[in-house]
């Protein structure tokens, strides 16, 4: 929908970027401009700028950027109305008259179905059908205050039971199948979620976004667990279960674990930062996404099992990236934190935390698994694991701490551990440069948003100059329409260019917040690329030059091989060569 351009240009000037990034990142001035870790993927080394000059930002690493409205629908995962009213709720701004956009106008409706869904299934828990619920989760230990805090609910062994009760509330089929409440066989439409305690998951603005569903079928063919599944307003990746209710948490660190009943019971024992995974393993979205809040610190607790440790140290590694320290919980006499609550109580468990070791100890420890350190080839082995794993450590103070406990296990002395170590970072280093020095040669790659640009590199940066130069100078807009002959080479550069131009024909100032309306946010930051150029000139003669090779190719492209001239186009075109080679 097309939003006024007084209200626009009023959002903007009341949503500085540097006041809405810090919300979620850390900034540091760098000159006249400021920079973070970029929080749209996991780097060591701040890549991403933000330019208060322009209201914009931009990452060297991975290209996103572009204003602040692409930057909250970046990080809010909204499109773009709901970017905007985002932002004009923040800045205490009305929103104006709107007109139906499709995207936005199913959100709501998602919402909204979600919400009437989450309400009956707390009804029916409540009611005597769901009597079975409410018992499974009284066994558990749950009170109904905790009951009522997580909105739990029931779905009842009924293969219409929502079904129903959603139509009567004005839900269409094809509505609840794109929310993932129904499901569909041999075109027949039927309750996804049945004979089942249900979560709800809420996202950091408390919508419900999506379900998980705990079966109590003996049957050993159903999933114990069942989630939404992806919708337009819910992706497993980038949300956690309780982080609605986590991030205001006064403590400084967030508990990470794996199952709904983990996190429930932790907050019924007053440890209301716990929040977890939806049936996946960590991603970086979601380490990302704990990095925004605020915490010092993450502490895994995982259960004991092989798969739990793997989880653990894919967590650590994920965390380490985003610039948040990890810690790991240690859990002696059960399985998992519901498990250890019950029988030893939150105080016992906020004791493990405080003793929880740090993720190197939790690594180093992992390194004596199955290896009697008693005999020299146990030994032997543990050392070997070591090498690779001190190889890695990128703090030197660190890796001499490691080194030395390392020696001390084997009982060797340090620089039997030390020299191996040195090595294998060495030549790690030679092979980084050797594989830089492959991806300088390699030939350009097939480029995802402008998929033709790496067939015509030359006309292609031609058209990026061109779009620049009248970004910055709209009165050459006509000058360069004069003298371009058939248009742009490639089709993405070609839609830039023809919305730039329509902005700028409309009579507007062009504002970088303007694409907003017409590109998706991969496409901003390539935009934005290509305005922040200042390799690119903008001399009159450096316009001329970017047409000039343009006109090059559509020409050639349009030339008739000798083969098909008729006698007089032959005498033409050898004529042009001839002027040409002069």
């Amino acid at each position: 929908m097309a939003l006024p351009e007084d209200f626009l240009r009023e959002l903007r000037d009341n949503s500085d970027i540097l006041d809405v990034a810090r919300s979620y990142v850390d900034l540091k001035r760098s000159g006249s401009t400021y920079s973070c870790c970029c929080p749209f993927h996991s780097e060591g080394t701040p890549s991403c700028h933000f330019y208060p000059d322009t209201n914009s930002f931009f990452c060297f690493g991975c290209q996103a950027g572009g204003d602040v409205i692409t930057f909250i629908r970046l990080i809010e995962n909204l499109d773009y109305i709901d970017a905007v009213r985002f932002l004009a709720q923040r800045a205490n701004m009305p929103m104006p008259e709107e007109k139906a956009d499709g995207t936005s106008a199913l959100r709501r409706r998602l919402f909204e179905m979600n919400r009437a869904a989450g309400k009956f299934w707390y009804s029916q828990l409540f009611s005597p059908e769901g009597a079975r619920g409410m018992d499974y989760l009284r066994n558990r230990g749950l009170t109904e205050h905790t009951i009522k805090h997580f909105g739990l609910g029931w779905a009842a062994d009924d293969y219409h039971k929502l079904h129903f009760y959603m139509r009567s509330q004005g839900f269409s089929d094809l509505e609840l199948e794109q929310g993932s409440l129904l499901a569909r066989y041999e075109n027949k439409i039927y309750d996804k979620f049945r004979n089942r305690v249900m979560f709800p998951i809420f996202d950091t603005r408390g919508n419900i976004i999506g379900f998980g569903g705990r079966t109590l079928s003996e049957d050993k063919r159903v999933p114990k667990y069942l989630n939404s599944g992806e919708t337009v307003v819910f992706r497993k990746s980038d949300n956690l279960f309780a982080l609605n209710y986590a991030k205001n948490s006064k403590a400084e660190y967030f508990v990470l674990c794996e199952g709904y009943m983990d996190v429930i019971t932790m907050h019924q024992a007053g440890i209301d930062s716990a929040v977890a995974s939806l049936g996946t393993a960590v991603t970086p979205s979601h380490a990302r996404l704990l990095s925004r809040m605020g915490k010092k610190e993450i502490i895994l607790s995982y259960d004991a099992d092989e798969a739990g440790q793997k989880a653990a140290s894919r967590g650590i590694n994920l965390f380490a990236q985003v610039g948040i320290k990890a810690r790991v919980l240690k859990i002696d006499g059960a399985k998992d934190p519901d498990e250890f609550i019950k029988k030893f109580g939150g105080e016992a468990f906020r004791g493990l935390i405080e003793r929880s070791g740090s993720a190197m100890d939790f690594e180093m420890d992992k390194l004596t698994a199955n290896l009697d350190l008693s005999a020299e080839d146990g030994r032997a082995a543990y050392l070997k694991r070591c090498v690779s794993f001190l190889a890695g450590i990128t703090d030197p103070i660190d890796r001499e701490v490691y080194i030395t406990k390392a020696a001390r296990l084997a009982g060797v002395p340090s620089e039997t551990v030390r020299y191996p170590v040195n090595g294998e970072i060495s030549r790690r280093k030679k092979k980084s440069s050797r594989d830089e020095f492959r991806e300088l040669v390699r030939p350009p790659q097939r480029d995802s948003i402008n998929p033709d640009a790496y067939k015509m590199p030359r006309e292609e940066k031609a058209e990026r100059g061109i779009i620049c130069c009248i970004y910055h100078n709209p009165d050459k807009l006509e000058y360069v329409k004069k003298h371009l002959e058939g248009g742009f080479v490639t089709p993405f550069n070609e839609s830039v260019f023809s919305f730039l131009a329509g902005r700028i024909e409309s009579g507007a100032t062009p504002d970088i917040s303007d694409f907003n309306e017409g590109f998706e946010g991969a496409q901003m930051g390539r935009i934005t690329a290509i305005l922040s150029d200042k390799l690119l000139a903008f001399s009159d003669s450096a316009l001329d030059d970017y047409i000039k090779i343009i006109n090059e190719h559509n020409s050639s492209a349009s030339q008739k091989s000798p083969a098909e001239m008729t006698a007089q186009e032959l005498l033409e075109w050898t004529q042009k060569q001839k002027e040409k080679r002069k």
